[in-house]
C-alpha cells in the first residue's frame, strides 16, 4: 500500500504538459554573483530539494558558506568552518571532534551528506561524534545547512537538520589543454596549527581533473584566560582528494571522485583530564569515499535529468585506552564499509512545476574487534568488539518531492518510503534480524505578500531508524556500560514551522518559529546484566523506545548594506527542549547564541571583517548534564568572543589573517570536552601557479 502511493504519483506526473527544461547538475558549483554584497536570501542552494533552488522561495530555513567565505575563514577543520553558519551550535568533545547541533539535535539525529552521498552510517551514536572532522575543509566549494526535518529528501537521521558538503569541481577549458595549480599554507600562534595543501587542475575541452593533498600538524589548544595549554589535544592529519569529469557528449557527463583522510593519535581530552585515563586516543580516525556518477540531460518534461550514482565509503576507527595506574591497554577497532547506489530523476513539467524523484540503496558491513594487552605479562586477550563482527544494515528508499507555483502561492510537497534490514550475528546475545519501515511526508506553503516579502508555513514528518549502534552496542560508551536490545523501532518527529523572509536591494532578513514533537525516542535506561547493575564500576544501561520530547525555538538573521562597502550582519538562535517523559530538560540543549558584525571592503583587493560571537548561560540541565564532568556544576557560563578577519588579493596570490578571541575570554561551548581557543593570530596564503 505504501509503495503503491508513490507509484500512483509517478504515473500521474507522466501525463503533465511539456516545457523546455533547465538542466541542473548536483555537482555544479553554486556561487554568489560577485557583485552582490548581501548573501542572505540571495543565493541558489541545492540542499533540501536536491536541485538548485533560490533560497528565498523555500519554505525552510537555509544557511550556507560559499567558497569566498570559506577562503576568508581558512578554518582549521570543517567543524570550525561550519560553526560560522547561522543556527549551528558546534559542540567539540575533543579537539579532533566537532558535532553540529541543529535545532537542539546532534549525532545520528542530524544528517551529513558529501556531494549528495550519506556520511552517516549504521554505527553513528546518539550524542556528539567526531565524524564531521573527517572532511577536509580545503577540498570544499560550499557548505549548505537546511534546518528542520529533511527525511523526505534524504531519509533516516534528518530530524534536526541536514548539512550538505559540496567538494571542488575541476574546470573545463574551451581553448584546449591547460594546467593550473596552487600552494596553500597556514600558521597559527602557539604552534596550534601548521598546515599546507598543494592542488592542481588539468583542463581540457571534454576532460577535466582536480586534485589536492593536505597535511596538518595541529598542536595542543591554548585556551583563553588563565586556562593555559590543554594537553593532550593535538594530532596530525593527512588527506588527499581527486575529482575527474568527462563530457561523453552534449547531453551526458560522467564524474568520478575519490577522497581519503587519516588522523593519528587524536586524544579524548576529557577522559584524560580530569578523567581517570592516562591514555585515550582515536588512532587512527580514517575515512575514504569513492563514487561514480552519470548525469544525462534530455528535452523531456518528466526525464529532464537522470542521475545515476554508485559509491563506496569506508571508515576505520581505532581506540586505545589505558586507565591511570593500570598496566592493561585496551584496543578496539571498528571498520564500516558502505556500498551505495541511486537513481534520481529531475522533472521540469512546466515553468511552475518541478520535481525530484528517485530510488536509493545503502548497505553497511561492520567489522568490530577488541583485545587487551598487559604490559607486565606481555599477553593479548581478544573479546567481542563494540559491535558484533559481520553485522550488516540495508537501507532502501523510494521518494518523490515537488515544487509548484500557483499565483501568489508556492507549494512544496513530497513523500518517502524507507525499508531497513539489520542482521546481527551475535554469538554472545544470539542472532537477530530487524526490519523497521517508515513512511514520511512534507507539506509547505509560501505566500508571496509582495515580490520582496514572503510568509510561509510547513509541516514535516521525519524519522530515524534504529541502527547497529542502537541495537547491539556492548561495552563502555561515554559514562555508561551499554548492553544490546534487539526490540527497537524508529524514532518519529513531526515538525511545524512558520516564517517570514524579506529581500530588498540593501536589506535582507528572515525569522523562523518552530516546534518539533518527538516520539518513540531511543534512550538509555538503567538495566542489569547477569544480575548486576554495574560492570567495571560503570552503571549498566540498555536502549529503549521510551521517551517523548518537544523542542520549541526561534531563529532570526539579517544583513544590511549600510553602503556598497560596509555590510552589517547578525543572527540569533534559541531552542528549548523538554523531555516530556522524564519531566526535565532535554540533554545538551544549547543556550541562546548568535553573532553580529561588519563586513567591509573599501577597495577591491582588501577586506576587513569584525564579529562578536556570544552565548548566554545554560542552566537548564538534564540529569545526564548534571552527571557530565564536561559541564560545570550549575551549568555552562555565558561568554563573549570578538574576532577580526582581513585579507588582501594580489594578482597571483592572496593572504588572509585572523585575530581570534581578542580579549582572551576563557569559555567553553556548552557540552564540549575542551575549552575554546584563547587570544591567537593566524595567517594563511594561497599562491596560484
Amino acid at each position: 500500500m505504501k509503495i503503491s502511493v508513490l507509484l500512483t504519483l509517478s504515473i500521474l506526473l507522466a501525463h503533465l504538459s511539456y516545457s523546455e527544461p533547465d538542466f541542473i547538475m548536483l555537482s555544479d558549483s553554486v556561487t554568489s554573483d560577485s557583485g552582490k554584497v548581501i548573501y542572505l536570501n540571495n543565493e541558489v542552494v541545492v540542499v533540501g530539494n536536491r536541485y538548485q533552488t533560490n533560497a528565498f522561495h523555500k519554505p525552510k530555513a537555509v544557511a550556507f558558506l560559499n567558497v569566498k567565505q570559506l577562503q576568508q575563514l581558512s578554518s582549521m577543520s570543517t567543524p570550525d568552518a561550519m560553526a560560522n553558519i547561522a543556527g549551528v551550535w558546534m559542540q567539540k568533545t575533543n579537539h579532533g571532534g566537532g558535532s553540529p547541533f541543529i535545532r537542539g539535535l546532534t549525532g545520528y539525529q542530524t544528517l551529513l551528506m558529501i556531494d549528495g552521498i550519506r556520511l552517516n552510517n549504521s554505527t553513528f551514536r546518539s550524542g556528539p561524534n567526531q565524524y564531521l572532522n573527517t572532511i577536509d575543509p580545503l577540498m570544499l566549494e560550499r557548505i549548505e545547512v537546511e534546518r528542520g526535518a529533511g527525511s523526505v529528501a534524504y531519509g533516516t537521521d534528518a530530524i534536526g537538520g541536514t548539512a550538505l558538503f559540496l567538494t571542488k569541481d575541476p574546470n573545463f577549458s574551451p581553448d584546449g589543454f591547460q594546467v593550473e595549480g596552487g600552494v596553500y599554507g597556514k600558521n597559527m600562534t602557539s604552534d596550534m596549527e601548521k598546515s599546507g595543501r598543494v592542488d592542481v587542475n588539468l583542463a581540457g575541452k571534454k576532460v577535466a581533473v582536480y586534485g589536492g593533498i593536505t597535511y596538518k600538524d595541529l598542536g595542543d589548544v591554548k585556551a583563553g584566560g588563565n586556562l593555559g595549554t590543554l594537553s593532550p589535544t593535538g594530532y596530525t592529519e593527512f588527506s588527499g582528494d581527486v575529482k575527474a569529469k568527462l563530457k561523453l557528449n552534449e547531453n551526458q557527463l560522467v564524474t568520478a571522485a575519490f577522497q581519503h583522510l587519516k588522523q593519528n593519535d587524536v586524544p579524548l581530552y576529557h577522559k584524560v583530564v580530569p578523567g581517570d585515563y592516562q591514555q585515550y586516543d582515536f588512532d587512527p580516525q580514517e575515512r575514504g569515499l569513492g563514487y561514480l556518477r552519470l548525469e544525462s540531460f534530455y528535452d523531456h518534461p518528466v526525464f529532464s535529468v537522470i542521475r545515476y550514482t554508485v559509491s563506496y565509503q569506508e571508515s576505520f576507527e581505532g581506540r586505545t585506552k589505558q586507565k591511570s595506574g593500570s598496566s592493561i591497554i585496551s584496543r578496539e577497532e571498528d571498520r564500516v564499509k558502505t556500498f551505495g547506489a541511486g537513481i534520481e530523476i529531475i522533472s521540469n513539467f512546466s515553468n511552475t512545476w518541478k520535481a525530484s524523484s528517485g530510488i536509493e540503496f545503502y548497505r553497511d558491513v561492520v567489522n568490530s574487534l577488541a583485545f587487551q594487552n598487559d604490559e607486565e605479562e606481555e599477553n593479548k586477550t581478544f573479546s567481542r568488539g563494540l559491535y558484533p563482527d559481520g553485522s550488516t544494515a540495508g537501507n532502501f528508499a523510494i521518494y518523490s518531492q515537488h515544487q509548484i507555483e500557483k499565483g501568489k502561492f508556492n507549494f512544496d510537497l513530497g513523500v518517502r518510503f524507507n525499508a531497513f534490514q539489520l542482521m546481527i550475528p551475535d554469538e554472545k546475545f544470539g542472532e537477530a534480524k530487524i526490519t523497521p519501515e517508515a513512511l514520511v511526508g512534507n507539506f509547505g506553503i509560501t505566500y508571496k505578500v509582495h515580490k520582496n516579502h514572503h510568509l510561509f508555513g510547513s509541516m514535516n514528518s521525519a524519522f530515524r531508524a534504529p541502527n547497529i549502534n542502537d541495537v547491539s552496542s556492548f561495552g563502555i560508551a561515554d559514562f555508561r556500560y551499554e548492553i544490546p536490545n534487539y526490540d527497537l523501532k524508529p524514532e518519529k518527529s513531526l515538525n511545524v514551522e512558520l516564517g517570514y523572509k524579506t529581500r530588498l536591494e540593501r536589506f535582507s532578513a528572515a525569522i523562523y518559529f518552530y516546534q518539533n514533537n518527538l516520539t518513540d525516542l531511543i534512550t538509555n535506561v538503567r538495566a542489569t546484566y547477569n544480575g548486576v547493575d554495574s560492570l567495571d564500576g560503570v552503571q549498566v544501561y540498555q536502549r529503549e523506545n521510551v521517551n517523548e520530547a518537544k523542542i520549541q525555538g526561534f531563529e532570526t538573521e539579517l544583513e544590511w548594506a549600510i553602503s556598497q562597502k560596509i555590510v552589517a550582519f547578525g543572527n540569533l538562535t534559541y531552542a528549548k527542549g523538554q523531555n516530556i517523559s522524564k519531566n526535565e530538560p532535554m540533554r545538551r540543549i544549547p543556550p541562546l547564541f548568535g553573532r553580529a558584525g561588519l563586513r567591509t571592503k573599501f577597495i577591491d583587493q582588501f577586506y576587513l571583517n569584525g564579529e562578536w560571537v556570544f552565548a548566554s548561560a545554560q542552566t537548564r540541565l538534564s540529569g545526564g548534564d548534571k552527571d557530565d564532568n564536561r559541564i560545570a556544576e550549575g551549568g555552562t557560563p555565558a561568554w563573549n568572543v570578538v574576532n577580526f578577519y582581513a585579507g588582501y588579493a594580489f594578482p597571483k596570490w592572496r593572504v588572509n589573517a585572523g585575530f581570534q578571541n581578542v580579549f582572551n575570554e576563557a569559555y567553553r561551548v556548552h557540552g564540549s570536552g575542551i575549552d575554546g581557543v584563547g587570544r591567537s593570530l593566524w595567517v594563511s596564503f594561497k599562491i596560484d601557479i
